[in-house]
């Protein structure tokens, strides 16, 4: 596998995922898979689609703030358009960590000749603690979020199928949930929360 990663950190909301998403960067190089990380000024159009037209990498994990239509990296930069550019991620595997971009950029993926995308269809939310905010990995508020998450490009780095990704996902938040509506669990109003992420994570690929 070759893997390449988004990881703008510009805002708040990246300044988590960038961390999260080195943890997937550093478990693909630990699994011996070539790794481009685009990270924090990286994160480009320029740099993704010269990087997808030299080197050819076949699974793609984005992290960044989206819409129904778009995934955006350093500054909010477009990096993919449904209306625009959507056939660069032609033959290839996506996850694309962000808001909306499993609603219209998805399926236009897909029409493209993408293999596999698995995204959001609504906003993709996550709780965090404000004295927590130099330490996103130790963020016990985040950490149901971005674990269930990642557990995505987890299982894609292991070689299993994005199905099997989305499944092996679904099942980490089936955990998560239970683990917080037990009955002395402090954190319970994550759930909700959790529950919305969960419900819609999609997986779309080609018939």
């Amino acid at each position: 596998m070759y893997l390449l990663i988004t990881r703008p950190k510009h805002d708040s909301v990246t300044h988590y995922l960038y961390y999260w998403g080195g943890l997937l960067a550093d478990e693909a190089k630990k699994k011996g898979l070539h790794v481009i990380d685009l990270e924090k000024k990286k994160a480009t159009k320029k740099k993704l689609e010269s990087y997808l037209k030299k080197q050819q990498p076949d699974t793609l994990i984005f992290n960044g703030h989206g819409a129904p239509d778009i995934i955006t990296g350093h500054d909010n930069e477009t990096l993919v358009d449904a209306n625009a550019n959507a056939e660069i991620l032609k033959d290839k595997v996506v996850y694309m960590r962000s808001c909306e971009s499993g609603k219209v950029l998805g399926p236009a993926a897909i029409r493209q000749g993408a293999k596999a995308f698995i995204g959001y269809t609504e906003p993709y939310q996550f709780w965090t603690q404000e004295d927590a905010v130099r330490e996103p990995l130790k963020d016990q508020f985040a950490k149901p979020f971005l674990s269930t998450s990642n557990q995505v490009g987890i299982s894609l780095i292991k070689g299993k199928t994005p199905k099997e990704a989305h499944s092996d996902s679904i099942a980490v938040y089936k955990k998560e949930i239970a683990q917080l509506l037990k009955s002395d669990s402090e954190n319970a109003f994550l759930a909700t929360t959790l529950m919305w992420n969960m419900r819609h994570q999609v997986c779309l690929t080609q018939k």
